[in-house]
């Protein structure tokens, strides 16, 4: 065998960071004495003309916002529409008229990937990721250098609602992504877009450091302005008991809990922020009073029936559906989320009402007395738990397993038995949360039929 036949490396530091002369604050994140094994290399990639790409995007999208009202369409709308059919493959060939479109799926993306690429995409530009399947069958999405950077200006008008900033600078940790699996890649990297700053993804399972406490010393020392995250991952941060001043926690990923966020905001004493998004599109609201306000211009929502192409009334729930983005090699047009809730527009700005990952999943008390899996959400969500799963079965009794590091099974159990009026059979477990943990997202089941 060729003694060069191993991986190896694809692109150098220089080729991914082309704008930033001086990488020392980048080494010095990854040759830390108290650095994890990093086992991966990431940078932005971003040229002149592609960091003023992404500049352009926040200029346009978010200096000042212009959404829709009801009854309206987004202005850029029909452009962007005959731009997807007359570039786009997989739109070609259909209706065109975009009232009588029909919906996309997550399985035409994961069957067709190269057909959702624009004519127009620059192949040399081609970046892939490859997303987990922990919601469904795992999905390779495309996207460029420059999409994949206007995350950060969706992150900055999620931190503007909140009169928070992100420093950019070459000698501070802007964000940093923190996971508790059992494997995941992790990197230490900068952001272009930030003047350098630093960007971590690590993961907080004691194999993957080289002593037990390097972890806390080294989220310390680094002290990152943003942690990003899902609340399995926050609450294993907790037993850390570290010493951070963040200036907000981003969740997403999971439903975030009221009890979860009020019990990391007493710790950290900053904002916790609940964050939607997608793989496929991104940031596209964060939770508030009213539901989840929507940050995304560019993207036009709609709600529709779950089973059929039809467009349900202002105010009713549904299956959200999306249309836009910024990315070439993968624009959306009425694309179905799989996700569930009412759309409400005030003052120009739209919100996605009592969200949840799936249309309502119905449950029943022994005497057939209908229970929504909304009303469940809404009082489960007062108790500190990162996540849950919970199944009937053709019993009717239910199956409950949660993730917490502090409430027990009893409280779960009595939770639920005020929910069922007393008139069910429940059987519950509660699993700790580790630094290592193999979860799946929260979700609702049931073996009953209506």
């Amino acid at each position: 065998m060729d003694a060069n036949s191993g991986p190896q490396i694809a692109l150098t530091d220089k080729e991914r960071f082309p704008l930033l002369d001086d990488l020392s604050f980048l080494n010095e994140l990854r040759q830390d004495a108290f650095a994890p094994k990093f086992n991966f290399k990431s940078g932005d990639r971003l040229n002149a003309a592609q960091l003023l790409r992404v500049k352009s995007y926040k200029k346009k999208y978010y200096d000042k916002k212009v959404f829709w009202n009801e009854g309206q369409t987004p202005i850029w709308l029909k452009d962007y529409f005959d731009w997807c059919i007359k570039t786009v493959p997989f739109y070609q060939n259909k209706i065109n008229d975009f009232d009588n479109f029909p919906t996309t799926s997550r399985e035409d993306i994961r069957k067709f990937p190269y057909l959702f690429v624009s004519n127009e995409a620059n192949l040399e530009e081609l970046l892939v990721y490859h997303t987990s399947g922990s919601t469904g069958s795992k999905l390779d999405v495309l996207f460029d250098s420059v999409s994949q950077a206007s995350w950060l200006p969706q992150i900055e008008s999620v931190l503007a609602a909140f009169n928070i900033t992100i420093t950019q600078s070459n000698n501070t940790t802007a964000i940093a992504l923190i996971c508790a699996q059992e494997k995941t890649l992790t990197y230490a990297s900068l952001s272009t877009y930030l003047g350098g700053a630093g960007i971590l993804k690590i993961n907080l399972n004691p194999a993957d450091w080289n002593h037990p406490d390097d972890a806390k010393k080294y989220l310390e020392k680094y002290n990152p302005e943003i942690l990003t995250g899902d609340p399995i991952a926050f609450i294993a941060l907790l037993d850390l008991k570290l010493q951070l001043k963040p200036k907000a926690l981003i969740s997403s990923a999971m439903k975030l809990t009221k009890g979860a966020k009020s019990k990391l905001e007493a710790f950290f004493k900053c904002p916790v922020i609940d964050l939607y998004s997608l793989t496929e599109c991104r940031n596209i609201a964060f939770a508030s009073g009213i539901g989840h306000q929507v940050i995304r211009p560019d993207l036009y929502l709609e709600i529709f029936d779950e089973h059929q192409d039809i467009k349900l009334p202002y105010g009713e729930r549904g299956e959200l559906v999306i249309t836009g983005g910024s990315n070439p090699f993968l624009p959306l047009i009425r694309y179905r989320t799989g996700d569930f809730c009412s759309l409400k527009i005030e003052n120009g700005v739209p919100f996605l009402v009592d969200l949840e990952a799936r249309n309502p999943v119905v449950f029943v008390t022994k005497s057939d007395l209908k229970i929504n899996n909304i009303d469940i959400s809404n009082r489960l969500s007062e108790l500190p738990l990162a996540g849950f799963k919970m199944h009937q079965r053709k019993d009717k009794v239910i199956e409950f397993v949660g993730y917490s590091n502090e409430i027990t099974s009893h409280e779960i159990v009595d939770t639920l038995r005020i929910i069922f009026k007393n008139d069910i059979e429940i059987d519950a477990e509660i699993q700790k949360i580790a630094q290592n943990n193999t979860t799946e997202k929260s979700k609702y089941s049931s073996d009953l039929t209506f």
